[in-house]
This record gives structure tokens, sequence and C-alpha cells, in this order.
């Protein structure tokens, strides 16, 4: 059997956001949590793991709007789209266990929407930057995985400190 680009970044996605592979998917890090567990933070200078699944929402959604080509965000240097994202990222996060799973329902909605967009890309398309970027698609993707990886491990680290 081969394996398509196209395969491994679905794949890749799916073990990063939805199933347990080697580590916990964001997916799973993020719920059977309540907002109370989310909004928890170890010290006053640290995230939450509501802001955290805040922060991935709006980069998952950055990536959205670059595909669409209204906010390309990678031109071999930060643009002002970027910029205005990370000043404004990691705001406080509180709110009833409604708000909470609404969140981690967004998060949810958002990777589908993604992982969606890929299955119905071809080889061709998956090589081609988003508009106005200079990174070709597949690895843009491929980034934003590895992010969700690396937040997953945050919010499972958060979750040990708070107990059993």
């Amino acid at each position: 059997m081969s394996v398509t680009l196209k395969d491994l970044l679905l794949n890749h996605l799916e073990y990063t956001f939805e199933k347990e592979a080697w580590q916990p998917s964001l997916a799973m890090a993020a719920r059977g949590l309540t907002a109370e567990q989310a909004a928890w933070k170890p010290g006053r200078e640290r995230h939450s793991i509501w802001q955290i699944v805040r922060h991935v929402l709006r980069w998952k959604n950055a990536t959205l709007e670059a595909w669409d080509g209204t906010t390309p965000l990678f031109l071999g240097k930060p643009t002002a789209h970027m910029l205005d994202l990370e000043r404004s990222d990691w705001q406080e996060a509180s709110g009833d266990d409604e708000a909470w799973h609404a969140d981690v329902t967004a998060l949810e909605d958002m990777s589908r929407r993604i992982k969606e967009r890929i299955q119905a890309m071809d080889a061709d398309a998956l090589q081609r930057p988003f508009p106005g970027e200079d990174m070709p698609a597949v690895l843009r993707v491929l980034r934003m995985a590895t992010h969700d990886t690396y937040h997953a491990g945050q919010i499972r680290y958060l979750r040990a400190l708070q107990g059993p």
C-alpha cells in the first residue's frame, strides 16, 4: 500500500486531534472537564485549560481565514494580522459549564472543518500555499497539528496538577 501526502496529513490530524496514539489527542485532553476545572490556574501568571482551548481556537480560525485568503499569516515574517493575534491572545476565560462545553464543541467543529477541507484537496492543492502566503498548505496544516499536540500536553499536565 502506498501512502500519499494527503493520507499522511489526514492520519496526522486524526491522531493529534481526535484519537490517542502515543499521546492523548487535544480533543481527549479537553473532554470531561467542568468549567471550574477548565478555568483553574496553578498560579496567577499561568494559563488555564480554558485559555489554552480558546488560544487554539483562535489560531485554527486564523488557519481557516488564511485558507480563504482573507488574512495570510506567514509571509516569511510575521504579518500584521499575526501580530494582532499574538497581542490579543491569552485573555482570561471563565463561565459556567454550558460556556465551557460550547468552547470545546467549537474546537471540535473547527477541527472537523479543517479535516473536511483537506479531504476535498488534491495532491497539487496541498503543495500550493494558502492565498498570500509562501508556505505550502501541507506544511501550514502540519504546523497547526503540532501546535495541537503541544497544547494537549499542557492540558494533560494541568489536569494532573488538579488531582484525580
